[in-house]
């Protein structure tokens, strides 16, 4: 996920994580910065190792927590909307085509009793009934939360032909990101689906 107004230097630069000194200096956080400060402290004991903040995290499905927040208004260093935020597309297979180090854990990364992989058979262990489930927030609990959030984590850097498609929730955000694609000479795809929204 990421604000919509982020695409332009995405579309040029791909993404970089935190820690590698790459970043669009009009760049709008959507996060925590507390959880984003303490993800630095985190450290990784697979290989290659480093803290949180050397990966880029992506969920494995839609309507994680973290809008759930930046729906109800809870991030307070976010004064945006949910509807401004986007989702990039990639799939596990094309990470491993572009031979670029992952790793993914079975709930939020930043917990001292995660699990972490390194093996695409592995997918199969993690809990995709909850990560599927779009109603968790209807019946809470912390379990749940944990493991809806299992992240897939890719080192340092993802070139842009590792993003597959966009997700906008409007048809004005979409628009605006087309223009952007179309600026950078690029036929990425975005499709409008208000449904990976919370209502």
């Amino acid at each position: 996920m990421t604000h919509y107004r982020n695409t332009a230097f995405i579309l040029q630069n791909g993404l970089y994580c935190c820690n590698c000194g790459v970043q669009d200096p009009a760049y709008i956080n959507i996060g925590h910065k507390s959880l984003i400060e303490n993800r630095g402290q985190s450290p990784v004991l697979q290989s290659p190792g480093g803290v949180l903040n050397d990966y880029i995290p992506f969920y494995f499905h839609y309507k994680m927590p973290m809008l759930y927040h930046i729906f109800n208004g809870i991030v307070k260093e976010y004064s945006g909307t949910q509807n401004e935020i986007i989702y990039l597309i990639s799939y596990v297979e094309k990470i491993i085509e572009m031979q670029i180090p992952f790793l993914f854990t079975d709930r939020h990364a930043y917990l001292a009793h995660k699990t972490i992989y390194t093996k695409y058979e592995e997918l199969e262990k993690l809990r995709w009934d909850i990560m599927k489930d779009d109603t968790w927030h209807k019946e809470y609990s912390d379990q749940k939360k944990e493991l809806k959030q299992s992240e897939f984590l890719i080192h340092q850097h993802l070139p842009l032909t590792g993003i597959l498609g966009i997700v906008a929730q409007n048809e004005e955000i979409a628009t605006f990101v087309r223009k952007e694609i179309s600026l950078a000479d690029l036929s990425l795809q975005i499709v409008v689906k208000p449904e990976y929204y919370y209502a």
